[in-house]
C-alpha cells in the first residue's frame, strides 16, 4: 500500500435484509482493524437506506417476508435469479437512487468499494462509471454454494467466493476467471481463535467434560428449538445444553421455565458466540451461510434443522456432500442424528479438508492489495 498523506479509505456496502450482511462488512472492517490499526480509514453504508428511502421500504420485507411467506420468497428467489428480471429490476430501481449513490461516492472519495450485498453490486459499479473516476470494486458472495446471478456482475474487479461450486457459477455467468477467487465468506475473526474448552465451561457455570450441545436459530432464535430442546430433555443422552434464543424473549422464558434434567445455559441476543462455540461439541442450527461456516471454524459437526427456500438450499447440500453433518427437520429424530454424528469418526477430518477459518484475513489481504 503506498503512503499517502490522506489515509486509504474502505467503503463496505451492504443493505439490511438480515443481519448476514453487516455482520460481513463488519468482520472485514474488524479484520481491517487487527491487521492496519488506525492505518486505513473505513465506512459502511446501506445503500437502499442511505440512497432511497423508498427502495428501502422494500429492503425492510425481507424478514417478514421469510419469517411469514417462505414460499413468497422462494419465488421471488427463483423468480429474479434471471437476466431479463434483474435488468427490469435495475431500470425500475435506477431512478429512485442513481444520482444519490453517485453523490455518496463523489463526497466520501473512497479508495475502494466492497459490496457484500447482491442487489447493490450492478447499481453501485454503475453509479461509479456515472462519475467518471475508476474506483476498484471487490464483490464478496456471501452465498457459499448456490449463487445468485444477482451477485455477478462481469465489471467487478474481484469476485470473492467461498466454494468451487460458487466458482463454477461465475464462469457460467461469464466472470472472467482470473478475477475470481476462492477464499471462504467473511466471519468474525474470533471464529479464527479457539478457547480451552473447559475453561470456558467452567466460566459460563457448566461441567468441564460433559458432552455440550449448542441449539441456535439465528438472531430472530427461529426453528424448532423448544420442541428439540424437550427431546434432548426426554432423551438418555449424556450431555449439557446451551440455547441461544437471539430475540425471541418468548422462547428464552418458555426454555428458562422448563425443568430440565441435565445443566443448561440460556441466552437471548449474545455477541459472544465464538465463546459458546467454544464451550460446544456439537451445534443444532439454522443453514445459514454464517451458522455454517462459523461452525466449520470452531470444528463443530452440526444438525441443520431449517433453511430458506431457494438461497440456503445450496448450504445444505454442502453439509450432506461433504459429510459435516446431518439434515433433521422433525425434532423426534434429534437424538439420533446426535447419536449418529457423535459416532462418527469421519466427520472432524471432513471439517478439517473444508473449513476456512482465516477466511476474513485472506478476504482483506485482497482488498488491501488494491488500494
Amino acid at each position: 500500500m503506498t503512503n499517502d498523506r490522506r489515509k486509504k479509505k474502505i467503503l463496505y456496502l451492504f443493505s439490511d435484509t438480515g443481519g448476514g450482511h453487516r455482520a460481513a462488512a463488519n468482520s472485514l472492517m474488524s479484520a481491517v482493524k487487527r491487521l492496519k490499526g488506525d492505518e486505513v480509514e473505513q465506512e459502511a453504508i446501506d445503500v437502499f437506506a442511505a440512497g432511497s428511502p423508498f427502495l428501502n421500504i422494500f429492503a425492510k420485507a425481507y424478514a417478514p417476508v421469510i419469517r411469514y411467506a417462505p414460499w413468497l420468497w422462494r419465488m421471488l428467489w427463483f423468480g429474479l435469479n434471471n437476466d431479463t428480471m434483474l435488468d427490469i429490476l435495475e431500470k425500475i430501481a435506477s431512478p429512485f437512487i442513481l444520482n444519490k449513490i453517485s453523490r455518496i461516492f463523489r463526497e466520501k472519495q473512497p479508495d475502494i468499494l466492497v459490496s457484500v450485498h447482491p442487489l447493490v453490486n450492478h447499481l453501485s459499479i454503475k453509479a461509479v462509471k456515472k462519475n467518471g473516476r475508476h474506483i476498484p470494486f471487490v464483490t464478496v458472495g456471501m452465498d457459499p454454494v448456490d449463487l445468485h446471478k444477482s451477485w455477478v456482475s462481469v465489471d467487478t474487479d474481484v469476485m470473492i467466493v467461498a466454494t468451487e461450486e460458487a466458482k463454477q457459477i461465475c464462469l457460467k455467468e461469464g466472470l472472467a476467471e482470473n478475477k475470481i477467487k476462492v477464499l471462504g465468506i467473511p466471519i468474525d475473526p474470533r471464529f479464527s481463535e479457539n478457547q480451552d474448552k473447559a475453561s470456558v465451561r467452567a466460566n459460563m457455570g457448566l461441567k468441564k467434560d460433559l458432552f455440550t450441545i449448542l441449539v441456535m436459530g439465528g438472531g430472530e432464535g427461529a426453528g424448532n428449538i423448544f420442541e428439540i430442546a424437550s427431546e434432548l430433555n426426554a432423551s438418555s443422552l449424556d450431555m449439557q445444553l446451551i440455547v441461544i434464543c437471539g430475540r425471541n424473549e418468548a422462547l428464552k422464558k418458555k426454555l428458562e421455565s422448563m425443568k430440565l434434567r441435565f445443566s443448561a445455559k440460556i441466552f437471548g441476543f449474545t455477541n459472544e458466540v465464538p465463546m459458546v462455540m467454544d464451550a460446544s461439541d456439537l451445534i443444532i442450527t439454522k443453514g445459514g451461510p454464517g451458522a455454517v461456516f462459523e461452525a466449520l471454524a470452531k470444528d463443530l459437526p452440526m444438525i441443520i434443522t431449517s433453511w430458506l427456500p431457494g438461497q440456503e438450499e445450496g448450504n445444505v447440500k454442502y453439509v450432506l456432500e461433504h459429510r459435516i453433518g446431518r439434515i433433521c427437520k422433525d425434532p423426534k429424530q434429534i437424538v439420533k442424528m446426535i447419536d449418529e454424528l457423535k459416532n462418527d469418526p469421519q466427520v472432524r477430518e471432513n471439517i478439517n479438508k473444508v473449513k476456512k477459518p482465516h477466511a476474513v484475513f485472506d478476504i482483506v489481504k485482497v482488498i488491501l492489495e488494491m488500494i
